[in-house]
């Protein structure tokens, strides 16, 4: 076993088998770096209160990595995953934090409470973001990074939020991140 792992986190409607995700894994296998996928149990549907739902399952992949005997786990999330990766973070503060395409703030819903948790991380956080990404503007990450030496900002160049053409970089950018992190 590695002792790296890494738990990874869909977007909005996504499940373990979201194409990102899947590419992210083999990407970190190459790396020497395990990993779990989730599901979140509310997908589907709305999530659930104040996230327990999402927050619990991502727990469970955590803990079962621990299990097997992994001792630095990262919590690495894609959009809406990223956003409940955050959340625990703040919370059981990982031993890193990859977000890729955070939805920090979509055009007309401020997101404070997802600002105040990023700006607040206490662990190693990379969020690897296109540069034309509208749910997640550069300028608002660049802010909160500027705020948080632990925070770093990897801009996808000529990239919205699904990344598109540039996903095996955006990819690529969180792998070898976490490779020098977890170490």
């Amino acid at each position: 076993m590695s002792g790296r792992a890494a738990v990874l986190a869909p977007g909005y409607g996504g499940t373990e088998r979201q194409p990102i995700l899947r590419k992210l894994a083999t990407a970190l296998a190459e790396c020497g770096i395990v990993s779990r996928a989730v599901t979140f149990s509310t997908r589907g549907s709305r999530p659930s209160p104040r996230y327990e739902r999402e927050l619990a399952d991502l727990r469970v992949a955590r803990e079962a990595l621990r299990a097997e005997g992994n001792e630095r786990i990262a919590l690495v999330g894609r959009s809406f995953g990223g956003r409940m990766c955050v959340f625990l973070a703040r919370d059981e503060t990982p031993d890193a934090l990859a977000i890729l395409g955070h939805p920090i703030a979509p055009p007309g819903r401020p997101r404070p409470e997802d600002e105040a948790a990023l700006e607040a991380m206490g662990c190693p956080t990379l969020v690897v973001q296109g540069q034309h990404d509208e749910l997640g503007p550069i300028a608002v990450l660049e802010r909160i990074a500027g705020r948080n030496p632990r925070i770093d900002l990897v801009t996808i160049a000529d990239a919205g939020h699904e990344f598109g053409r540039h996903e095996t970089e955006a990819v690529a950018a969180a792998a070898r991140w976490l490779d020098s992190v977890l170490r």
